[in-house]
This record gives C-alpha cells, sequence and structure tokens, in this order.
C-alpha cells in the first residue's frame, strides 16, 4: 500500500518534528516496512522515515543504487571533515538545500528480520542515512 507522505508545510499535527519512540517487534511493523518501501519507490526517493508517513517511530528505510537496509531503533555517530552537498526532501518537494554533513558515519540498528547490525558508510550512503536520521529527531534539511 503506498502510503501518504507528510509535508513539512502541510503538517498540523507537527509529526515531522516530534522525538520518537522505539519500534516493536511485530507484525504491525513488518507490514509497515513492506508499505514503507511500495511507498519510496512509486516517490522515486532514496530514503523515507517513519515521521514522514505520519508514523512517529525510529525507523527508516533506504534504497540507493541497488541497495536496501530497514534500521530500526538506528543510533548514529558522525566523524570526518564536513562536506556541503546539494540535497531534496520528499517531505520538502521542489526546495533542494545546500546541507553541511560530516563525511562519515557509523550507525548501529536493527534491520528487519530484527538483526543488530553496525555499519560505516560515507559518500552519498552515509548523507542519505544522516539525512533519515535527521526525521527521527524532528529536524529537516530547512533547518541547515
Amino acid at each position: 500500500m503506498i502510503l501518504d507522505i507528510v509535508e513539512y508545510n502541510q503538517d498540523p499535527k507537527g509529526i515531522l518534528r516530534r522525538s520518537n519512540i522505539d519500534v516493536k517487534n511485530n507484525e504491525h511493523s513488518k507490514k509497515l516496512i513492506l508499505n514503507m518501501f511500495e511507498t519510496l519507490r512509486a516517490s522515486n526517493g532514496v530514503g523515507l522515515a517513519a515521521p514522514q508517513i505520519d508514523k512517529n517511530l525510529n525507523l527508516f528505510i533506504v534504497s540507493y543504487d541497488g541497495f536496501e537496509e530497514t534500521y530500526i531503533n538506528p543510533k548514529i555517530y558522525t566523524f570526518g571533515h564536513s562536506e556541503q552537498m546539494m540535497e531534496s526532501c520528499l517531505s520538502v518537494p521542489d526546495i533542494p538545500i545546500t546541507v553541511t554533513r560530516k563525511a562519515k558515519v557509523r550507525i548501529q540498528y536493527h534491520n528487519k528480520n530484527w538483526e543488530y547490525k553496525q555499519h560505516e558508510f560515507d559518500g552519498m550512503m552515509g548523507r542519505i542515512i544522516q539525512h533519515e536520521y535527521d526525521h527521527l529527531i524532528g529536524k529537516l534539511i530547512t533547518d541547515y
């Protein structure tokens, strides 16, 4: 099922600015993840966070360059030099913004099978992960 994406200027409940709660391992979460991937594909995006679909959960997904992953209850650590790049966001449509981010990110999370994972990313994947994680802490590209 394709879900509606909350846009920053049409967010009366303030879901894009809230703190979120951890995800529980249940059938509802599994179905939500499948629907999020369907929504992401339909929107031609590379990442989607639960707050963007009106869910107050610590969850995001990434689909970029043949790589797909689900990040449940993630924790990130950024490091390295800072880099600027134009970014776009499904919740801030048609407004690319220059954002400064750290070059590298280390992320700890559970995947869709509830396996604990830890990885480091740089380049575009590092940037996508930082962008999607920002949604989990109530931050948008318009804040940069």
